[in-house]
């Protein structure tokens, strides 16, 4: 016969189980298995090549974390040299790590002296826990100095190198949730400095102290690694916005985002009446460069054409490749002496080039001149005056400059080749 009280036993013995952790516990739980799906989590966006490095780092540190909970969960239960000592010295490796894996993705230099004393500091404070009889108070006093400097050290360093990047106002918010960290453990420390005897009370209570303690300690956490998360996504964005607006040979911006800051110009110089220039550019013979000596000679003069006309510009001009061996330089606030002098200076840049690549061989651009001085122009009409002026100069021998004719009396386009080299043809014959 079945006894009575078995269905009991079946029923309240998971419930003995349960009511066994306290709140606090529970909490330290769910962050352990948070810290610990973060570890896969930036595991594989390391292998997907997502900031490799500094991925790397922060799984580390996600179960460095994860491993420091466990000890700290077993406070009341083992040694405190083992759950309090080597629990913070698991944490503050996180926290080195952390900061190792920010130091790596901002492309700073490593503080590996800094580092390795952080890390004797954490040793030390254990080993002299378990054989020098140093008490639990010193040891997390130590931890905690190290810890907030390490992560405020951390978040210094995120605000800054990234600001340039990200800006200042979006690197400051990554930064925040380590400095929020920090300060805790700065409270931590005063909180043992003022009362000693309920702080070692506090470490021998099961689970690493009360609900608030733990709740913050989760949310901070939280909070780190979706700034870290946000980092990395910032910098993604980042990258597709400029291999969107830049072309990926020279460097240089692309036809879409020229046409934009064409576009807006114009709607200033309506607005404000301040003229501007704009340059169309050609190299000569460019075709015969990759008949002759192939598209690999072609691309490497391509792109040193184009590191040259963006070293001859101004620091307001914009540069763009419009597409083949088509460059557009916009001058904004230019009248057509100042853009002469530009377009000069590009014109004799080019010509002092050496590449190797064609023997040694010199190239020569083209350069159509136009400024916009009429603000009822449309954009249309001044890129028609731009192509015959180009026109104009690679008819006239090329390696040289062309004006276009003032909007007011500029003839009306005739029908172009369709290519400069049939142009070309056209003119010689």
């Amino acid at each position: 016969m079945r006894h009575p009280n078995a269905g009991h036993r079946l029923i309240y013995r998971p419930a003995v189980l349960v009511t066994s952790i306290t709140n606090a516990e529970l909490l330290l739980i769910v962050l352990l298995l948070l810290q610990s799906l973060f570890g896969l989590l930036w595991l594989g966006a390391a292998r997907l090549r997502l900031a490799r490095r500094p991925a790397q780092h922060w799984a580390a540190m996600a179960w460095l974390v994860a491993g420091g909970l466990t000890l700290i969960l077993l406070r009341g239960r083992a040694p405190q040299w083992l759950s309090v000592g080597a629990g913070n010295g698991l944490v503050l490796a996180a926290f080195v790590t952390l900061r190792r894996g920010i130091q790596r993705f901002a492309r700073l230099p490593t503080s590996d002296r800094e580092y390795g004393l952080l890390m004797a500091i954490g040793v030390s404070s254990t080993l002299g826990m378990a054989f020098a009889n140093l008490s639990p108070l010193a040891a997390v006093l130590l931890a905690a100095a190290a810890m907030a400097w390490t992560l405020l050290r951390g978040a210094g360093e995120i605000r800054d190198a990234l600001a340039t990047e990200f800006g200042r106002t979006a690197a400051s918010w990554c930064a925040l949730p380590m400095a929020m960290l920090a300060a805790l453990f700065l409270v931590r420390a005063g909180v043992a400095l003022v009362s000693p005897a309920g702080f070692q009370s506090y470490l021998q209570q099961p689970g690493g102290g009360g609900v608030a303690a733990a709740f913050v300690a989760l949310v901070i956490a939280l909070l780190v690694q979706a700034n870290l998360i946000a980092m990395v996504l910032l910098r993604l964005v980042r990258r597709l916005q400029y291999r969107s607006d830049h072309d990926m040979l020279t460097g240089l911006l692309s036809r879409r985002p020229m046409e934009q800051m064409l576009l807006a110009e114009s709607q200033r110089q309506r607005h404000f009446g301040q003229s501007f220039a704009l340059l169309s550019i050609d190299i000569d013979h460019f075709k015969k460069i990759n008949d002759g000596c192939g598209h690999a000679a072609g691309d490497a003069v391509l792109k040193r054409v184009a590191e040259a006309l963006r070293d001859a510009a101004r620091d307001s001009d914009s540069v763009a490749r419009m597409g083949g061996e088509e460059f557009c330089v916009l001058l904004p606030g230019t009248e057509a002496a100042g853009a002469n002098t530009g377009a000069l200076r590009l014109l004799e840049t080019v010509r002092d080039l050496h590449h190797p690549e064609i023997g040694g061989k010199p190239v020569t651009i083209s350069i159509g001149m136009a400024v916009m001085e009429a603000p009822a122009e449309p954009i249309q009409a001044l890129q028609r005056r731009l192509d015959q002026a180009l026109y104009a100069a690679k008819a006239a021998g090329r390696d040289r400059i062309e004006r276009a004719a003032p909007a007011a009396s500029a003839p009306r386009t005739p029908s172009m080749p369709e290519d400069a080299d049939r142009a070309d043809t056209a003119v010689a014959a």
